[in-house]
């Protein structure tokens, strides 16, 4: 078998067919994963392992018209959410032997539109992304142009591809709700812009969950811009140094919440003594905080399973229908940050909702 190793190089479908003592459409079958019987595909690649025969991957890809290869593209990689959808993801698809290439945009549409570009080149199977603007008429435009089937996660765009959305406006009323019944009126919430449908989505259940109790919005407490730790840094340092300032404020998005954190300790502020919080997404650092944080929560790593389901399904073709939108659900997990506002209202703030 060592002399077979030696002649890598030569050994072909044939000879693993021989050695393999099975029909060279049996082996060919197993390489391209056509339907095989579990023991021969076993036995196939057993002796393709010992041969050290390795299919030629582009050959391959030409016979199939397949790369088994899908892309994930993100605004950000380091966002733990994401590092757990891709897990997701990668999950589902290894087990129908695809390969997941990951892209980070840093939120850059022009940098995303290049990605998309390339991935077209390397000619991937399908792709789930998080589109960084969803009103970017070039990104429309690239999309609209790919022939591999697009999931989008937790984004909204005018063209026919399937979504995995999450349920951010009735998280967040239900988190508004559960700060009124402690008591809470002055309320602040900082998130992501209208360009992007939590950022719009969350800011549309905090609205709502004003209106049903009759109580008007502060419009100077309600933040939309970047998901990241520089906007929830300043945007709270400014919420919170005023007077009068909100007795709770939520952080809407992981990353925004790092900067809340940041600005509440430069302020000397304590919670929930003096600032009720609640945050987005539970992570390692909700849980860890000294008191754990109220947070609105969703199986992340479920996102990223049922994103890739969907699009095996529409890479296979196993479906034909119009664009498939599927809604994940969210919960709300109280822990120790937030108390009710007989005990929690610092002596020197005020109120714009009694």
């Amino acid at each position: 078998m060592n002399g077979l190793k030696a002649m890598q190089g030569r050994i072909s479908v044939r000879d693993v067919a021989r050695q393999a003592g099975v029909s060279v459409g049996t082996v060919s079958r197993v390489i391209n994963r056509k339907p095989v019987s579990p023991k021969m595909v076993a036995i196939v690649n057993r002796t393709m392992r010992e041969m050290g025969y390795t299919p030629n991957a582009v050959a391959q890809s030409m016979r199939t018209k397949t790369t088994y290869t899908a892309a994930l593209v993100v605004n950000d990689i380091s966002n733990p959410l994401f590092s757990s959808i891709a897990k997701g993801a990668e999950q589902i698809l290894r087990e129908k032997n695809y390969s997941l290439f990951i892209a980070n945009t840093e939120n850059n549409p022009q940098r995303e539109q290049l990605i998309i570009q390339s991935l077209v080149h390397r000619r991937v199977d399908g792709l789930i992304i998080a589109v960084a603007d969803e009103r970017s008429a070039d990104t429309k435009s690239i999309l609209r142009s790919v022939d591999f089937p697009v999931t989008l996660l937790d984004r909204e765009v005018d063209l026919s591809m399937d979504a995995v959305c999450d349920e951010h406006a009735l998280g967040m009323k239900t988190a508004v709700r559960y700060l009124f019944d402690l008591g809470h009126k002055d309320i602040a919430l900082i998130t992501g812009g209208d360009n992007v449908r939590p950022g719009r989505e969350r800011a549309a259940g905090f609205r709502e969950a004003f209106r049903e109790r009759g109580l008007a919005v502060m419009d100077s407490w309600l933040r939309q811009g970047r998901l990241d730790a520089l906007f929830g840094f300043a945007q709270a340092r400014e919420i919170l140094s005023s007077q009068p300032r909100p007795t709770a404020l939520i952080a809407g998005g992981n990353q925004i919440l790092s900067g809340v954190l940041r600005a509440i300790r430069q302020l000397h502020l304590r919670i929930p003594n003096d600032l009720s919080l609640v945050s987005c997404d539970d992570i390692d650092l909700t849980v860890l905080m000294n008191p754990p944080i109220t947070v609105i929560a969703r199986d992340i790593e479920r996102i990223g399973r049922v994103a890739a389901e969907l699009l095996l399904r529409r890479m296979s073709k196993t479906i034909e229908t119009d664009a498939i939108k599927l809604s994940i659900p969210t919960e709300l997990i109280v822990r120790d940050s937030c108390r009710p506002i007989a005990t929690g209202l610092p002596p020197d703030s005020g109120s714009t909702n009694r």
